[in-house]
């Protein structure tokens, strides 16, 4: 059994992996949307037999991170945790005996729960390249990105995107402006998008997402947060190549929610994919932006299928004459009441 639930992380990213068979079953929660994300799935966490194996948070963006804070900080919190996956600030510099000193809100509560935090790499930071002690249960994780030079570069000013974000205590957050999202009309020129030169994204935090791959009995998810499109390039050409120049998988979260910076046509054609995962609402930057859509579109596999957890995020794309061009079929909640809630099993 594998099921891969798509939560409702708004623009952000919440989504629950659970895989297993008849003598046990794990879980992995990654990310946890934004605050309000958490009312509406503390329902589903009371589900889960008070157990999460591995929690994994991405990176210190507010849309991935606000709503784990919400969820470690509920007194009537319904899950624990075997570990928590994070970088903090002294996993930017991998040093010795990591501690509170940079007071970022998710390494101080972690601290003061007692929550196990990077178990998995003996408390060190997650990287590419770093030994990662998973379960002996027949699945694989392999850690896809960051790697080493992304993190130091984001030490520099991790106090300033920490107090940006609103996640340094006794500092107010900074007075970012509202970047709207920019909404197009009228007929996609998908041949045109997809042609379009491919800018990496300049953002600080995005490059420190922890990107994962997952496998188990057959089955490969991979899972981006908000990854940087080089890194994973880099890490997935490799394994491409062993299996004749294309990764067959079977899920693959888009990375940063569809933004055109973080997908290029290099890196859809290193997959073979059945299914690919655009998690968010758009409310702040209309993701998934067309560009990023037309290059799936084109560049993806043959007979894909696009999962949307947000049924207004589909609808630009469920169309039946790009349908049938390119080859793919739509997946989103039949229902605004539903919005947010996709579950998918392999």
């Amino acid at each position: 059994m594998i099921r891969l639930t798509m939560l409702p992380g708004e623009d952000g990213d919440c989504l629950l992996l659970e895989y297993g068979n008849s003598g046990f079953v794990r879980r992995i929660l990654v990310d946890g949307g934004r605050t309000d994300t958490y009312p509406l799935i503390k329902p589903k966490l009371a589900g889960l037999n008070g157990f999460i194996d591995v929690l994994v948070v991405t990176h210190v963006d507010q849309d991935h991170i606000l709503g784990v804070l919400a969820l470690l900080n509920d007194p009537e919190r319904p899950v624990k945790f075997g570990d928590v996956w994070f970088n903090g600030f002294d996993h930017l510099l991998d040093t010795e005996g990591f501690g509170a000193q940079d007071g970022e809100k998710l390494t101080t509560t972690l601290i003061q729960q007692d929550i196990p935090w990077n178990a998995a790499f003996t408390g060190r930071s997650i990287e590419v390249g770093r030994p990662v002690t998973w379960f002996d249960d027949g699945s694989v994780v392999e850690i896809l990105s960051p790697d080493r030079g992304q993190l130091e570069k984001l030490a520099p000013v991790w106090v300033k995107e920490c107090t940006e974000h609103g996640l340094i205590p006794g500092r107010d957050p900074l007075m970012v402006p509202e970047v709207p999202g920019f909404e197009r009309f009228g007929p996609v020129d998908v041949d045109a998008l997809a042609t379009s030169p491919f800018e990496p994204d300049t953002s600080k935090t995005n490059p420190t997402s922890i990107g994962l791959l997952f496998e188990f009995e057959g089955t490969r998810i991979i899972l981006t947060g908000d990854a940087d499109d080089r890194r994973l390039v880099s890490s997935i050409l490799p394994r491409a190549m062993a299996h004749g120049g294309k990764l067959k998988v079977d899920a693959f979260k888009v990375p940063h929610h569809g933004s055109d910076h973080n997908i290029s046509n290099k890196l859809l054609e290193l997959v073979d994919c059945r299914q690919y995962l655009i998690s968010t609402n758009g409310a702040r930057h209309a993701h998934p932006d067309e560009i990023a859509m037309a290059r799936i579109l084109k560049h993806g596999s043959a007979n894909k299928e696009i999962v949307f957890n947000y049924r207004d995020r589909a609808a630009r794309w469920d169309v039946q004459n790009l349908k049938d061009r390119f080859d793919y079929t739509v997946t989103a909640p039949p229902e605004a009441t539903t919005d947010g809630f996709v579950t998918l099993e392999f």
